[in-house]
C-alpha cells in the first residue's frame, strides 16, 4: 500500500456559500468526504495543508488518514476546485477507502521519454492520458504507474493495456486507446526518404 498521509480536519457546522467564505477567511477550506455506502461528511481542512500536495502530480493516488476529533478515516482524493483567478483551493472532495477493491485515478510517468530514441532522432513525445482509471486491491494501491520509453521510435505507440499495473488491479479504460506516442516533426516519420541517407546523398 502506497504511504499514508495525516491530515487534520474538523466537522463543519455551517453550510453554504457564507460560511464556506467564511471558512476560507480563516484560512480553511471545506471539504466533503464521501462513497463506500457511508454516510457524507462536511470537514474544514487548513488550506496550508492541502496546499503541500494538491499541486503534485501524484496527489490523485495519494492515500490520506483524516484525523476528525477522535476517529480517522483512510481516504484518496477524489476531485479538487480551484479559485480561477488565484489558483488557491476553494474545495476538495474525498472518498472513503474501500474494505477490498478501490477505484483511483493513478498518474502515468513517462520515463525516459526525453532520451527516448525517437525524441534522439528530431521526433515529439506526445502524450495523451496523464492519468489511468483502475480499480485495485486496496494493499496495492500504487501512486503512479511508470513506462519506460527509452527505446521507443518515431511512429510507435504506448496502449493503454501495455502499462503495468499492480497485482490484481483492473484497467477501467479502453484497452487499445493510446496513452502515448512518438512523432515526426512537421508530420515526417522516420522511414521517409527524406530521413533515408540514402536519399540524402541523391
Amino acid at each position: 500500500m502506497s504511504e499514508v498521509v495525516m491530515l487534520a480536519a474538523e466537522l463543519r457546522e455551517e453550510l453554504g456559500t457564507g460560511a464556506s467564505r467564511a471558512l476560507r477567511r480563516k484560512g480553511m477550506i471545506p471539504a466533503t468526504v464521501y462513497g463506500s455506502g457511508k454516510e457524507s461528511l462536511s470537514i474544514a481542512i487548513e488550506e496550508k495543508e492541502i496546499t503541500k500536495y494538491y499541486r503534485r502530480p501524484q496527489y490523485m493516488s495519494q492515500l490520506f488518514e483524516l484525523e476528525i476529533g477522535q476517529k480517522k478515516y483512510k481516504v484518496l482524493p477524489k476531485d479538487i476546485t480551484l479559485n480561477p483567478i488565484t489558483d488557491i483551493v476553494n474545495h476538495a472532495d474525498f472518498v472513503f477507502l474501500e474494505n477490498k477493491l478501490q477505484k483511483m485515478k493513478v498518474p502515468v510517468v513517462y520515463a525516459n521519454k526525453e532520451s527516448s530514441l525517437g525524441v534522439k532522432r528530431g521526433g515529439y513525445f506526445n502524450i495523451v492520458k496523464r492519468f489511468l482509471n483502475i480499480l485495485c486491491p486496496v494493499e496495492n494501491l500504487p501512486r503512479k504507474i511508470e513506462i519506460d520509453t527509452i527505446s521507443m521510435p518515431i511512429g510507435t505507440s504506448i496502449k493503454a493495456k501495455e502499462a503495468l499495473l499492480p497485482e490484481g488491479a483492473k484497467l477501467l479504460e479502453d484497452p487499445n486507446f493510446v496513452i502515448a506516442s512518438i512523432i515526426g516533426k512537421k508530420g515526417k516519420n522516420e522511414d521517409s526518404e527524406e530521413t533515408k541517407p540514402e536519399a540524402a546523398k541523391k
